[in-house]
């Protein structure tokens, strides 16, 4: 008889164990898996996730329109390697191209495929790590309050109205300092975010300014798109020289 309620006990406590993982495992399954409809929980996993990037490759374009019309100001490719401290860029903007390639604490640049000049860059090496695409992402997106985001079979698309002195820093970073900060109407960014990953795929944002041009003031737009691809694969960059 013993024995028999000791098999019971344990057929019992056994039950109740596999029903506690069970329950634990629902309970953690749901909080991995269940629908985000917060925009800031979107924006933490995204932060988050782009913090666990080894290596990454990128497309982006600049285009601006003016009343007279649109121009294509910018384009260009690159790829960054973080765990390397490598990146690679070749921008053409204006019928010239330059490229950059940064290998520790040196940098290789050269304009419209001429002799590649170098430079040591150990002084100010990690702002250059906190200036390439995902760094300044994250930037934006941790100041972001006016936030809005819609569902989408492959993931979600955030819209990020930035904190305005965060835009400024932003321009000011990537060499548009002379634009005044009164000169900034609006600015408004969207990102498409994978899901399961929260891997940024797709960046575009506008700009409008009203600028004194040949003492006319004139409403410019800025549209700039952003592709970020091959997340986390091998990249190859070596020193030119």
């Amino acid at each position: 008889m013993a024995t028999d309620a000791s098999r019971n006990i344990d057929i019992k406590l056994v039950i109740a164990l596999s029903l506690i993982a069970l329950t634990i495992f629902a309970v953690v399954y749901y909080t991995s898996h269940r629908e985000i409809t917060d925009p800031q929980v979107l924006i933490a996993k995204t932060v988050a996730a782009s913090k666990d990037v080894k290596s990454y490759r990128f497309a982006i374009s600049t285009n601006l329109s003016m009343p007279e019309g649109a121009v294509e100001m910018m384009s260009g490719v690159g790829s960054v390697d973080y765990q390397n401290k490598k990146i690679r860029t070749t921008v053409t903007a204006m019928n010239r191209s330059m490229e950059m390639i940064v290998v520790g604490d040196t940098a290789y640049v050269r304009e419209s495929y001429g002799s590649w000049q170098t430079q040591n860059v150990s002084g100010y090496s990690s702002s250059i790590w906190e200036s390439d695409q995902l760094a300044q992402q994250r930037s934006l997106l941790q100041n972001a309050t006016n936030v809005t985001m819609q569902k989408e079979e492959t993931g979600w698309v955030l819209d990020v109205i930035p904190d305005r002195e965060e835009v400024i820093e932003q321009m000011n970073r990537t060499g548009l300092e002379t634009i005044k900060e009164e000169e900034l109407i609006d600015f408004s960014i969207e990102y498409w975010i994978e899901k399961n990953t929260y891997w940024i795929t797709k960046i575009e944002n506008k700009i409008e300014l009203e600028m004194n041009i040949q003492g006319l003031v004139t409403l410019v737009k800025l549209n700039n798109s952003v592709k970020l691809y091959d997340y986390n694969k091998e990249v190859e960059i070596e020193a030119p020289i």
